[in-house]
Parts: structure tokens; sequence; C-alpha cells
């Protein structure tokens, strides 16, 4: 916000009177002094003039804390933060508002919103795994009572994605040589193997509409 009330510069009131009495030192330190108290107002002006807003509010805070019942413990930045919470939980809470009160929370910006995942349920998107309980607070805080969410690990790529599989099965079978005595092979050793393959083709499916 911008807070420009009648002038943005320091206050010299010589700007208003003729040069040549600057001359006169006494003169020029009674000005100087009332130049010095008209800034002192000017600040205080603004200084006032910004407890009307959450936003820059410092020493007006506790007055806003104790219209909206909060305490005033913190940091002026977080008291400002769960003031603003508070004040806008009285709005309607669209897809916009909500996603604006998660970017709020997760400052990487990477958290998306997805509505009507199933019946009275939407799902939060999330790249970056980041402060997961301030999310639920004020997911919990500003959501219609009447849904539900959930919080997905979510990856982005404009590239391709392949999905694959492979399951191996194999049974070891033990062949033993004929007893009808028809081989002679002496003290030469005998080894007796078989293969057999087999293999189905088996579809692995996914999950399309939350990929």
């Amino acid at each position: 916000m911008i807070f420009e009330l009648l002038r943005t510069y320091k206050v010299d009131v010589m700007r208003y009177l003729p040069k040549f009495l600057a001359k006169d030192k006494s003169f020029n330190a009674v000005q100087g002094t009332l130049s010095y108290e008209h800034e002192q107002y000017r600040l205080k002006v603004i200084d006032i003039a910004k407890q009307f807003f959450v936003e820059t509010a410092t020493w007006g805070l506790a007055d806003w804390e104790r219209v909206y019942a909060l305490p005033s413990t913190g940091t002026i930045e977080n008291r400002r933060i769960a003031l603003l919470r508070k004040i806008r939980a009285r709005d309607t809470v669209t897809n916009n508002r909500m996603q604006s009160l998660i970017d709020s929370v997760v400052f990487t910006k990477d958290a998306t919103l997805v509505e009507n995942v199933a019946p009275g349920v939407f799902r939060i998107d999330m790249e970056t795994m980041i402060v997961l309980d301030e999310l639920r607070a004020i997911v919990d805080f500003y959501k219609p009572a009447h849904l539900t969410y959930l919080i997905a690990h979510a990856f982005f790529t404009q590239g391709q994605f392949f999905y694959a599989g492979a399951v191996s099965e194999f049974d070891i079978l033990s062949i033993e040589k004929g007893t009808d005595g028809d081989i002679d092979t002496g003290r030469a050793p005998v080894a007796y193997a078989g293969s057999v393959s087999v293999f189905d083709n088996v579809f692995i499916g996914g999950n399309h509409e939350s990929i």
C-alpha cells in the first residue's frame, strides 16, 4: 500500500519562504525546529493510517486481535497472517480462494488443487512435500464441512512416462535316466537336461484419472 499524504519528502518550511531569510541564523534555526515538528506530525499521520490495514499495522494489531479474539503472540508477520486467515474465513471459499490459501502456506508454490476427484472429495497435488501440518490446518479451517480431501505426492513433467512390469516364475525338475540298461556308460559321467519355456502376456493397468 502507498501512503502518500500531502507530500512524500521531508518537510522543510524554508522552501516556502524567501531564500534571503535563511541567511539569518536565528530565523533559520527557528524554521529548522518547525520543520522537524512538522515532519514528526507527517510521519505520525502515516503511521496511524497504516494501523487501519492488517497488512501494514504494527502497534494497532492488538486492537484487531481483540476484535477477532486472537492472542497477541508471535512475530508481527505471523500475527498478520493469523488475522488475515480469520478475516478471510468469513468469505465464500471458492476453488481460486482455496488455491490462494494453499499458496500462502506452501512457499514453493507447487501445490495444485484438483476438484471433484470423487463425490465430495478434492485433492491437493504437491510436488514438494513440505509444511504438511500447516497445510492440513489451514485446509481444515477453511474447507466446507461436507467436503473431504486427499494430499498426493505428484510429479510434473513435459516428457513421456513409460510403465512396465516383469514377473519371473520357474520350476526345477529332476529327470532320472531310464532303467532298461540299454545304455552302457561305463565310467563316463552322463548329464540329463531338459528345458521348458512357458509365458503369458499380462497387461498391468493403472488409474489414468490420477496421472
